[in-house]
């Protein structure tokens, strides 16, 4: 848990390399990033709030933050060698609005055109707008990596065909935390390996392995 809380997926954000944390995060959460994710660590805040997987959205390529953040928050982010870039506008919970890995990027369909553009731009992969599970916010209904995805656990099959072709990784269903179905807001995941919140029941352990191609 982070602060208490398993949604842990609200707090940080990660790729393949760098690990985003909250300044205060604890010494036993801090370690078990280290050893299961194993990246490089970056303690940020955006606009003073420890809300990473809220307000971030980052590949490989580059970060998305919201307009909002500060200007050293922005260069202490810049400094580890990522593109950033900022949109405007109502769609400020970058995470929920945007998912994304280094093969392609699905954002919520309201965002406007000159965002989307600068989305390619930072991320250098195709952007497309589309729903997943019926809602805008495709964050927060599925958890993307270079190496697979989870989605929400009414997903369809002819929708999780598209984000196997989309992505170029193949995927699956399922939930987190006890049957919570935004899994985006429970797991924080790369190809190294993922952390999900406390309450993750052991068959939606499998199932999020499984979904990950861990096993």
């Amino acid at each position: 848990m982070i602060y208490g809380n398993p949604f842990i997926g609200i707090f940080c954000k990660t790729n393949d390399s760098l690990t985003l944390l909250p300044k205060n995060i604890s010494a036993k959460f801090n370690s078990a990033c280290e050893k299961i994710l194993k990246t490089e660590i970056a303690y940020v805040s955006i606009a003073d709030s420890d809300l990473l997987g809220i307000f971030t959205a980052m590949n490989s390529n580059g970060i998305i933050l919201p307009q909002f953040t500060y200007g050293d928050e922005k260069m202490k982010i810049k400094k580890t060698g990522l593109n950033v870039s900022t949109i405007e506008g109502r769609y400020s919970a970058v995470g929920n609005n945007i998912l994304v890995n280094d093969k392609a990027c699905i954002i919520n369909p309201d965002i406007d055109n000159e965002d989307k553009k600068r989305i390619e731009d930072c991320f250098d992969v195709e952007v497309v707008r589309r729903k997943i599970g019926g809602y805008s916010t495709v964050g927060s209904t599925c958890v993307v990596t270079n190496n697979g995805f989870l989605a929400k656990n009414d997903v369809k099959d002819d929708e999780i065909a598209f984000l196997e072709e989309f992505f170029k990784v193949k995927g699956g269903t399922g939930t987190a935390n006890m049957g919570v179905s935004f899994v985006g807001l429970c797991i924080v995941a790369n190809v190294s390996g993922f952390i999900a919140g406390e309450l993750t029941s052991g068959f939606e352990l499998q199932r999020i392995m499984e979904a990950l191609s861990f096993i």
